[in-house]
């Protein structure tokens, strides 16, 4: 993708565990990004757990809640190739719960 780049992931957030198998032991990785809009300042008792390079906020979540994650990137333009599966089969197990 013309607008890649690389996002850093708070290691003990949901997010993080749901794509340790992409993450592989790392923090980071590249993501599809095209927004011309961000989240400047989360809503109370949301956490960010990802951010560009830039400091961009790049994922969200809710420590509070069973299953509640945001991205900034596209992560269904890889449905091909699967990067990003872990983040949805997490959301499909949720939804089974």
């Amino acid at each position: 993708f013309d607008a890649a780049h690389d996002v850093w992931i708070d290691d003990s957030s949901q997010l993080a565990r749901l794509l340790a198998e992409l993450l592989n032991g790392s923090d980071s990785c590249t993501v599809n990004s095209r927004h011309h809009q961000a989240v400047k300042d989360p809503a109370p008792g949301l956490r960010v757990v990802a951010t560009a390079p830039d400091g961009v906020i790049e994922a969200l979540e809710d420590p509070a809640a069973p299953f509640c994650v945001g991205v900034q990137w596209h992560p269904e333009n890889f449905w091909r190739t699967g990067e990003f599966r872990g983040l949805f089969e997490g959301f499909v197990e949720a939804a089974r719960r």
